[in-house]
């Protein structure tokens, strides 16, 4: 593993107090000792408690709201993401505080700067991030099946279907890796998201041809297909007849 820390810090908010929305070109983690808030990241709500934790991936805008006089440890770290591809989002530390145990040790390395501190402070760093997939994996088993972790991911797609769109982007944005996310969109719509996408725009081109008189290639555009020629194809897989064929039939 090559974590490596950038920065630490700790600090405490008053209560009823706002950070705007920032991002960061590494990830960040933050350790609530105490209080409780929400911080927005990502689409989703995470409401944090003592001993939890948030993490945000690089480049991930997001902002946090302390509703009660909060304590919070936070560092920001260049990773690679293997072995443990870490996932945005609120992740509980151990019953044992184990994680937090970690990063008071790594403090007091950095303030007492004994000889090779910096090393060790890297050690620790890893420790934590092989803790953070084990926890996340621990959560997302108890989470795995409600319907709202996916909710932000489908109502994206519902709204874009006819824009090119990245799964891994899908994924992030519900807390999962692809291969997960790709199963739990499945249990839930019946459909892979790829299925889903196409379906939607497999639809809303039989709406376009009975209900304009487009051309044939601009409804392929206009509903998302990259190609006429992949727009027939499709359509006429998906309803044994060319979208022309169906037009005229109707």
């Amino acid at each position: 593993m090559n974590g490596k820390l950038d920065f630490f810090l700790y600090r405490s908010h008053g209560a009823s107090t706002y950070v705007e929305f920032h991002k960061h070109s590494c990830f960040e983690l933050v350790y609530y000792v105490s209080g409780v808030g929400v911080m927005k990241l990502g689409g989703q709500s995470l409401h944090y408690k003592p001993g939890t934790i948030t993490l945000t991936r690089p480049n991930y805008m997001h902002d946090e709201r302390h509703d009660e006089a909060t304590e919070v440890v936070f560092f920001g770290f260049l990773y690679d993401d293997f072995p443990v591809r870490l996932q945005n989002g609120l992740i509980p530390d151990t019953e044992n505080r184990a994680i937090l145990s970690l990063m008071m040790t790594m403090k007091e390395e950095l303030l007492g700067q004994k000889a090779h501190y910096a090393p060790r402070v890297n050690l620790l760093l890893n420790e934590v991030i092989l803790l953070l997939g084990r926890q996340s994996e621990a959560a997302s088993v108890q989470d795995d099946h409600r319907p709202e972790r996916l909710f932000y991911a489908r109502r994206y797609m519902d709204e874009n279907f006819t824009q090119p769109f990245q799964l891994r982007t899908l994924a992030e944005l519900s807390g999962y890796s692809e291969d997960h996310f790709r199963q739990l969109f499945k249990e839930q719509t019946g459909l892979p998201p790829g299925q889903y996408i196409l379906h939607k725009r497999l639809h809303a081109a039989k709406d376009l041809l009975l209900n304009s008189a487009v051309p044939i290639s601009t409804v392929g555009v206009d509903c998302g297909f990259s190609t006429t020629s992949q727009f027939i194809e499709l359509f006429k897989r998906a309803f044994g007849v060319t979208p022309l064929q169906y037009r005229k039939s109707r």
